[in-house]
């Protein structure tokens, strides 16, 4: 009975991408478009405060 439950665990494709790290992947994919996207957003701030600064 153990070895029936234990074999349709495995079977289960969620379990084989956990086992394969394709979430691990996924996420570092995820996490390098986030940190692409800040630093983005980051020089535009930067160019905005730039633009909006008195100079006299």
């Amino acid at each position: 009975m153990a070895a029936a439950k234990r074999e349709s665990a495995i079977s289960d494709p969620v379990v084989e991408k956990l086992d394969d790290g394709h979430y691990d992947r996924e996420l570092a994919r995820w996490q390098a478009q986030i940190d692409e996207a800040a630093a983005v957003l980051r020089r535009a701030h930067e160019a905005m405060k730039a633009e909006n600064t008195l100079v006299s």
